[in-house]
């Protein structure tokens, strides 16, 4: 039995497909092997769906490009950057150095901001292969403590 799975961000439920060559007249509501698929159903509400194509060319290392990445990375990782639950984050170029970057954080973060310069790290290596190493501009800026907000 084979089974199709069809992914999208409406939800999904299960049917059952039912190959027309086993269809009789006499027999209609009779219980038939086929093959069990999904269809998807629309919810009324309509959430956005944001996701980086695999397709995406790789940036030149510049300073305007690291900028763009890293307004793109506060649109894709959003659950580091959210202010409607108060998480009002920020992070900014520092410095270019050659295939060094150093970042800025300024605002509270969800997560620890040692896991946010990692996660941004990882993201900027993805769109500019260039960079070499994500650092932060003072270790300072690591502190977690509400008083460094």
């Amino acid at each position: 039995m084979a089974a199709k799975l069809l992914l999208n961000h409406y939800h999904l439920k299960p049917t059952t497909s039912i190959p027309s060559s086993s269809l009789s007249k006499h027999q209609p509501h009779q219980p038939h092997h086929g093959t069990l698929s999904f269809t998807l159903h629309q919810n009324k509400r309509r959430f956005p769906v944001m996701t980086v194509s695999a397709a995406i060319q790789p940036l030149d290392m510049t300073e305007e490009n690291i900028e763009k990445v890293l307004g793109d990375a506060k649109i894709e990782l959003a659950q580091l950057f959210d202010k409607e639950v108060g998480i009002t984050g920020q992070v900014e170029l520092a410095e270019l150095d050659g295939p060094f970057v150093k970042i800025r954080l300024r605002g509270k973060f969800w997560h620890k901001r040692s896991t946010v310069v990692a996660r941004l790290e990882n993201y900027l290596k993805q769109r500019i292969p260039e960079i070499l190493e994500v650092d932060i501009e003072d270790e300072k800026m690591l502190d977690d403590s509400p008083a460094n907000f």
